[in-house]
């Protein structure tokens, strides 16, 4: 039995917030469901895929408390396309009732029982950081992640924080970003591998001003609002990823960060879809992009820019050159150069005192040059 009253707009709020960690396909039917529990003067709502799980609360007028998991995409649906007045749930077993000014729906469950076993924070201590802060270090490292890498430590993101500030680090073999927030300190010190997954919906879903981070061994959780993100940590080592950043990379090139994003825009047109290739001719004052595509043609654009070193040819992959840019938060970039195999290294020109931030970017071989 159970039976209560809530807001559309809470109840709407509510589930996008769990629906989020809905996996796309399952083969497990309880994982398609949204659990509901209702107790005191709350409206328990979760959902997991097994490796990420969203739990949330929202205010209710409970009459009789109880539970049951609801098919998720369809009570969502439902709720979206309410008017924004109460709403009412009722029902005994495994049938519910929703009603809504003159509409009403009835829902098949099935118990609590069968969805499975919610993940805790257990008696682990807290540490609070600035969401923004946290949003910032996701929104700048993310896209380096692996997708599906055979080594499972690549497909996640490294977290290390202490009393030094927090150190996120993402690769995917090709392109590394790592940013150091100096100023997001806790006195307690972890390391951890994060799912893509949970940290897309930290940035996303988070609000308010600080987010509680709760680190359990094979088990990290992010508190806010009356919400959680649960997420499995990453087995790892993670490589050891400082010693392929280059250190003695002393050709320095200094641009306007969108004018290179329009121009490298206007070369993908041209390149090869297949190896998204862009090749930079470097001499003092100037750089020229070039794409050919022997089915399509080629292009070229001259850029003013800060460069007195030697020419210099390197290729990029001009689809991972535009993420890495349009990542980063900069007027001007500086890409320090060694030459046309060695990793290049991007980073924001205009000094941060709070934020370290570089990205790595892996050359493509040219075509008629020796690797």
């Amino acid at each position: 039995m159970i039976k209560l009253l809530v807001s559309q707009s809470d109840f709407l709020r509510g589930l996008n917030s769990v629906a989020t960690a809905l996996p796309p396909r399952t083969s497990l039917p309880s994982l398609t469901n949204i659990l509901l529990e209702a107790e005191k003067d709350s409206l328990h709502l979760a959902a997991t895929d097994l490796d990420t799980t969203v739990t949330t609360s929202i205010p209710a007028t409970v009459t009789t408390a109880g539970a049951i998991a609801l098919p998720g995409k369809k009570l969502h649906d439902i709720v979206k396309e309410l008017p924004d007045e109460d709403v009412h749930l009722s029902g005994t077993g495994n049938r519910i009732t929703i009603s809504c000014a003159s509409s009403s729906f009835v829902l098949s469950g099935t118990s609590k029982d069968s969805f499975p076993t919610l993940p805790g924070t257990g008696d682990t201590s807290v540490v609070s950081l600035p969401r923004e802060r946290l949003a910032e270090a996701i929104r700048r490292t993310s896209y380096a992640v692996a997708m599906d890498d055979y080594r499972p430590a690549l497909n996640g993101a490294l977290w290390k924080l202490g009393p030094g500030g927090l150190e996120v680090v993402a690769t995917d073999g090709h392109r590394l970003a790592r940013i150091h927030a100096k100023d997001a300190k806790s006195d307690t010190e972890f390391e951890a591998i994060v799912a893509p997954k949970a940290l897309n919906l930290l940035a996303r879903l988070a609000g308010g001003d600080d987010v509680g981070i709760r680190f359990q061994g094979t088990q990290i959780s992010f508190e806010y609002d009356h919400s959680v993100i649960y997420s499995r940590t990453i087995e790892g080592p993670y490589p050891p990823y400082e010693k392929v950043i280059p250190r003695d990379n002393d050709k320095i090139l200094k641009l306007d960060r969108e004018t290179l994003i329009a121009a490298l825009r206007r070369m993908m047109i041209i390149a090869n879809p297949a190896t998204h290739q862009v090749r930079l001719s470097l001499e003092p004052g100037n750089v020229v992009i070039y794409a050919q595509n022997t089915d399509a043609g080629e292009a070229k654009e001259e850029l003013a820019a800060e460069y007195s070193s030697e020419p210099l040819h390197i290729g990029f992959n001009g689809s991972f050159f535009l993420e890495t840019l349009r990542n980063m938060a900069t007027d001007d970039v500086i890409i320090r150069l060694k030459s046309g195999t060695t990793a290049a290294v991007l980073e924001n020109a205009e000094p941060d005192a709070s934020t370290d931030y570089l990205a790595l970017l892996m050359p493509v071989k040219l075509p008629g040059t020796e690797v």
